[in-house]
């Protein structure tokens, strides 16, 4: 016997709607997200489990503390996307009304009537999981550095456009430049002999100092006072704020490779062509996962990171090829910078960038045809833990494109 669960999760509580096989409703009810709430919940489905009922649970998101819960009591959890979730509504009810509880029931209903259209939840193990959230944090600080530097940035053209050109603002040295001297008056009375003291004591080359000393000395377009006091406070307040972020990207990146060099799947991710260190290949690795049988096949995989188009026909319409919105947006992201950095080291990636760009295609059209190249060989990768050769690669294209030739020529 099997009972279906439907879970429209929320904040504080949660609604649940269970049915049998045969549709009959056997639950109905809230559970507080609460220690006390999620124990007699769990309770309820080791009773059940205790009698020989399995448990499949439908429920709109593929991680978080509610659906840890479900797998820790041995339930098999089914996640819905929201798109279709709301298509099925309709099936109940064609006013538009909602509500938790009859979203719980549709979740429920759809699971016992579709679950052979959807994939059960595969967790990877938790260092992979850990390695995720890593990743997952660390480009919410990257998000953080960027808005700071921007808002810092509108901040200077504002009032001191000329302090933009000493060096990038995440850097200690722009933001103890900006410390010291806040204002274009601040540099104004400087001294050259100043000046060579304070760049000594940031052990600036003598080239870097004369450089940084022309450029300072060059006339700004006059701001009056008023704007320069303001902004100055401006200023030093996102300096402020920056500084603890910059700190946060660096420390987060630092953990992320000693953690990821410590993991198994390093030895053959890090024989990628993108570089022996930096974040790219955790993250990678990080959203590829470590669950046996996750990925399909790898148009499943180019699917999901969105590096193919969508396809659509029609009796009465036209073939329409678009691209593709609905994919992990952070393995689009990580797979770009992938073959991005693969232009540098692997011969076939640029020759086939190079002819991607030569077909009329953009700059990021080629990296995306590039990269769903590159998910081929990573799925292959992963799929059998084994190291990338770039020569193994060249030889296998041309034996490719050998047996093209011989079936164009019969």
């Amino acid at each position: 016997m099997r009972y279906y669960l439907g879970v429209d999760w929320a904040d504080q509580t949660h609604a649940v709607w269970g049915v049998d096989e045969a549709g009959t409703k056997i639950a109905a009810r809230t559970v507080p997200h609460t220690a006390e709430g999620l124990s007699e919940w769990g309770r309820e489905l080791d009773e059940w489990r205790a009698q020989g009922i399995a448990l499949w649970a439908a429920i709109e998101r593929p991680e978080g503390r509610v659906v840890d819960f479900l797998l820790d009591h041995g339930v098999v959890v089914y996640p819905v996307n929201p798109k279709a979730l709301d298509r099925a509504r309709d099936r109940f009810r064609q006013s538009g009304a909602k509500s938790d509880p009859f979203d719980a029931r549709v979740l429920a209903d759809f699971l016992r009537t579709d679950h052979a259209h959807l994939r059960a939840l595969q967790p990877s193990s938790d260092a992979a999981q850990e390695l995720k959230l890593l990743a997952e944090d660390y480009q919410r600080h990257i998000r953080q550095q960027n808005r700071l530097v921007n808002q810092l940035t509108a901040t200077l053209k504002a009032y001191y456009p000329r302090a933009l050109e000493v060096t990038e603002l995440t850097t200690a040295l722009a933001r103890e430049f900006l410390q010291a001297y806040p204002t274009p008056e601040a540099v104004a009375v400087l001294t050259a002999r100043q000046w060579q003291r304070w760049a000594r004591a940031r052990r600036l080359s003598e080239a870097r100092t004369r450089a940084l000393w022309d450029v300072l000395q060059q006339p700004q377009l006059p701001v009056p006072a008023h704007v320069v006091r303001a902004k100055a406070r401006l200023m030093l307040t996102l300096v402020a704020q920056l500084t603890p972020v910059v700190a946060a990207v660096g420390a987060y990146r630092e953990a992320i490779e000693d953690f990821f060099a410590s993991m198994p799947a390093a030895q053959w991710v890090r024989t990628l062509p993108i570089g022996n260190h930096g974040i790219t290949a955790p993250t990678l690795w990080a959203r590829l996962g470590d669950a046996p049988g996750r990925w399909e096949s790898f148009r499943h995989l180019q699917a999901h990171a969105g590096t193919v188009p969508v396809t659509k026909r029609s009796g009465k319409q036209l073939r329409v090829v678009h691209f593709r919105f609905a994919c992990d947006k952070a393995l689009r992201y990580v797979v770009d910078h992938v073959a991005f950095l693969s232009l540098h080291s692997s011969e076939w990636a640029r020759a086939y960038y190079d002819e991607q760009r030569a077909r009329g295609h953009s700059h990021r059209q080629a990296l995306r045809a590039l990269g769903a190249k590159w998910l081929k060989i990573i799925f292959v990768m992963w799929q059998r833990q084994v190291l990338y050769d770039e020569q193994y690669h060249l030889a296998t294209m041309t034996r490719q494109q050998l047996r093209q030739r011989q079936k164009e020529i019969a």
